[in-house]
């Protein structure tokens, strides 16, 4: 009897896939969208050199702190690096999170509800963000963090997650200094001496994040490097 239960209940979770396969393909706008995730060729991209390649660095406020328990987006930047040279093109936008922004929250970035109110929802931004980051190696600061959001999304809508390279910064601050610890971005911006007046803001501290990724990959790893050598530097602690 457990077993025919068992068999039932892996039927009808297979079925509720499959419907929201067809649910969502049957727009066509995400199909496309998925499918631009879907054809990321990551091993041609970790073999390009680091010069040639496009960096997407990604910051992200949300409604709180836990993306699996109800917190959503409510800002989010990205801003584009060739190489390590920012190019100037950024995207940057609030967005309704349909839901209230705890005064906890609050109190860090400063969003509040009303902020927010007729900014557009996630899914209506979905196709900004997904061609926005396309075929790039994200950067972000604790990046796990705006990841675990932005793959809620892409895993609900578009059925399925970033299959992109990234690299965290302070990972990445780590193995060149050798110190071993929790670094927040206040701190590396000020062992760096990056400038950030735009705290807890997408935009400031994406800003910051590009700006210590550029001073701390340019002293660690020479120009003519593979992308798969800087991300395999984030793990090697102390050997620099």
């Amino acid at each position: 009897m457990e077993t025919l239960k068992y068999w039932m209940t892996g039927i009808q979770t297979y079925i509720k896939y499959w419907q929201g396969v067809e649910k969502c393909f049957s727009n066509p706008n995400f199909k496309t969208l998925h499918d631009i995730f879907m054809q990321l060729d990551v091993k041609t991209l970790g073999t390009q050199m680091i010069d040639d390649t496009r960096f997407v660095v990604i910051d992200t406020e949300t409604t709180g702190l836990h993306a699996y328990s109800g917190d959503e987006i409510i800002s989010i930047c990205m801003l584009e690096m060739e190489g390590l040279k920012l190019t100037g093109r950024e995207y940057k936008t609030y967005v309704n999170p349909q839901r209230n922004i705890s005064d906890e929250s609050t109190a860090i970035h400063g969003i509040k509800n009303e902020d927010v109110v007729d900014s557009p929802k996630i899914t209506e931004i979905l196709p900004d963000i997904v061609e926005f980051i396309d075929k790039s190696v994200i950067v972000g600061h604790h990046l796990n963090f705006d990841i675990r959001f932005l793959n809620k999304t892409f895993q609900k809508s578009l059925l399925c997650k970033l299959p992109h390279l990234w690299i965290d910064t302070m990972m990445l601050y780590i193995a060149y200094s050798g110190r071993m610890g929790h670094y927040t971005l206040d701190e590396i911006t000020q062992i760096c001496k990056v400038e950030n007046p735009a705290r807890h803001t997408a935009y400031g501290d994406a800003m910051a994040t590009a700006l210590i990724f550029q001073r701390i990959t340019s002293r660690m790893l020479a120009s003519n490097k593979h992308v798969n050598d800087l991300v395999k530097t984030q793990f090697e602690v102390g050997h620099f």
